[in-house]
């Protein structure tokens, strides 16, 4: 889909939230795909150390290209991750060529430990067009206290090949970002002088972007990031903007929601036996619009506990993701 026709898109979308439409009849404007549910850290603030042995496994390559012949021509974009480390999926570079084959612009988040030059060079000559390293610490203690099983020095030279091969290649593509959660509640002026001389280590090679963001609660399953009782009473909850514009889409084609639904406790569909249109107008994700039409959040689901909708927004978009936004979808 070509830009014009995704800030259309984005428009149909926008007012069909603001209206809150029930069945909005067009298809969503990304994906998120778990190419793998597998990972090879234990994060302090990820919860796919909790995911059943039975349920770590990748997504069949066929089941990956009926997705994609689906989506193309409607479809903006597919996130090629969820739940797992998407660099474990021995086919990640092929995913990558056969959605941008169908004019699809996929994303890749990763933790890069796994990034060596092989690799690297497979998914740049594949066409991928966002690549973000996910990299939690300026510093050696902060990285591996949030990030168990990496290694610090290790990652950070693997994000560093990683761009200095896609200029080798005078590659335009992909945009490359480096996202930290900033966790802690240290003093504002140190993390900024650690984050001046973690970027300086860059100089010869430099991201096109760094995103700082804070942890969010895996829709209540991080029980440390669980907002208060207070925050989550009265009015202060607004209605979600995943149900109107994105599906998530587990290694094994059910089909769920939002990202933030984890464990999969919001089944909605299963592409083994629907489309994603029939899908995304059907009537389990219509009774969620119903729910949030109504403000009446069912108990037992992931969004009463969420942290997600109770965070400042600004035309149903959370503030700290309106600057990635408008880059992402608007700039040219």
């Amino acid at each position: 889909m070509n830009r014009t026709r995704h800030l259309l898109s984005l428009a149909k979308i926008f007012f069909s939230y603001l209206k809150r439409k029930e069945v909005p009849g067009y298809m969503p404007s990304r994906l998120w795909v778990e190419t793998t549910s597998r990972c090879n850290l234990a994060c302090k603030l990820c919860i796919n150390k909790d995911i059943p042995a039975s349920q770590k496994k990748d997504m069949d390559f066929g089941l990956y290209k009926k997705i994609i012949d689906e989506a193309a021509g409607a479809i903006y974009d597919i996130n090629l991750f969820h739940r797992g480390e998407p660099l474990l999926h021995p086919q990640i570079a092929d995913m990558i060529s056969y959605g941008a084959a169908k004019n699809i612009r996929t994303r890749l988040h990763t933790n890069a430990t796994l990034l060596d030059e092989e690799l690297s060079r497979g998914i740049i000559l594949a066409g991928l067009d966002m690549i973000s390293f996910s990299f939690d610490g300026y510093t050696r203690q902060e990285y591996e206290k949030n990030r168990t099983g990496g290694d610090y020095e290790k990652t950070l030279e693997n994000i560093k090949g990683f761009l200095r091969i896609k200029k080798e290649l005078r590659a335009k593509k992909p945009l490359t970002i480096i996202q930290v959660i900033e966790c802690g509640p240290g003093k504002k002026t140190k993390e900024r002088l650690q984050q001046k001389y973690f970027l300086k280590s860059f100089e010869s090679h430099p991201p096109d972007r760094l995103i700082i963001r804070r942890p969010h609660n895996w829709g209540g399953l991080l029980e440390s990031r669980k907002p208060d009782q207070d925050s989550l009473s009265g009015g202060s909850r607004h209605a979600c903007t995943f149900p109107w514009y994105s599906l998530t889409i587990f290694f094994n084609g059910k089909v769920y929601p939002c990202p933030q639904d984890f464990m999969g406790r919001m089944p909605i569909g299963d592409l083994k036996k629907n489309s994603i249109r029939e899908i995304f107008n059907g009537p389990k994700v219509r009774e969620l619009r119903k729910m949030f039409k109504s403000k009446g959040i069912i108990k037992g689901l992931p969004c009463i506990s969420c942290d997600r909708i109770i965070r400042d927004t600004f035309m149903g978009i959370p503030k700290e993701y309106l600057k990635a936004f408008l880059k992402d979808n608007i700039s040219v």
